[in-house]
């Protein structure tokens, strides 16, 4: 068996039998769920029977749905590196563009993979259907992704806010009702101000979407989550992938919301956009 569980499925996939894919790829597009499923809820998941279950994951080097769910929780522990090259000291500049770059487009692949198209969806149609929209983050990753996911959705003209700060975060929540969303951005999933909001929102109604990493607390207590792949450990040497990946189902988040939007409502998005560009035209008074 692997050391890394999820390595070897991904490794297995081209050889498993259709209803075994079946369940490989289910596992990939949701690994939380998988680590806490039953093999009912597996099996209904992939659409396939129990049985072949079990052979998915005496396939992937399991004896027992048991053992599996150990092994899978093992290697989310140990991160599962979305980089996939190293980064030397000794590198020059031409390579570190190629390695980079590299970095970058594995990263992405993975969140392709990975997102769950009715988990974006579900987010998508409570963000469409809400009063407002308060996203919250912290630091100069999450933090950045929450003014991006408010200023794309204030231009679908959907009353939304950020807020960086922890008091401002578990005040915002406090305000919120049934007919909110809160976006809660972490990567760890583990920010005290970011996980105390979610509680302070939850318990006055709120819905709870969340971008962070599978596995993580903030994902657990979330409504809808939207996991990204486990990062790796940061070096000076290592691309600020993570950023980029939270910008992208951010991205895909906000086009899914706009696909939901009325005519009009779009029509008064383009009118904004195209005010804002004729007062940066050079001599414009």
């Amino acid at each position: 068996m692997s050391d890394n569980l999820i390595s070897a499925i991904r490794g297995a996939l081209a050889e498993l039998r259709p209803a075994e894919r079946k369940v490989a790829e289910g596992v990939l597009a949701d690994l939380d769920f998988a680590i806490h499923a039953s093999i009912s809820e597996l099996a209904a998941r992939a659409g396939v029977s129990e049985p072949s279950v079990t052979r998915f994951c005496r396939a992937v080097g399991c004896e027992s749905l048991r053992q599996f769910k150990v092994q899978l929780a093992h290697s989310l522990a140990a991160g599962v590196p979305y980089q996939a090259v190293t980064i030397d000291k000794d590198d020059d500049t031409g390579t570190l563009v190629h390695k980079v770059c590299d970095s970058i487009a594995a990263a992405l692949q993975d969140v392709r993979e990975r997102t769950d198209p009715a988990a974006l969806d579900a987010a998508a149609a409570l963000i469409a259907g809400a009063r407002r929209v308060c996203c919250i983050g912290v630091g100069s990753g999450s933090g950045v992704a929450a003014q991006d996911a408010f200023l794309r959705l204030l231009r679908l003209d959907i009353a939304a806010s950020a807020h960086s700060d922890g008091h401002l975060q578990r005040l915002a929540a406090g305000m919120l009702g049934e007919q909110d969303v809160l976006l809660a951005i972490s990567l760890s999933g583990r920010s005290p101000e970011v996980n105390d909001s979610v509680r302070i929102a939850r318990e006055h109604g709120a819905k709870v979407i969340a971008l962070t990493q599978t596995g993580t607390p903030l994902g657990w207590d979330a409504h809808v989550p939207l996991l990204l792949p486990p990062s790796s450990a940061a070096t000076a040497y290592s691309p600020g992938v993570s950023r980029l990946m939270q910008l992208t189902v951010i991205d895909m988040l906000a086009i899914a919301v706009a696909l939901r939007q009325r005519p009009a409502v779009l029509e008064k998005a383009r009118r904004a956009k195209a005010e804002v560009e004729r007062a940066q035209t050079p001599g414009r008074s």
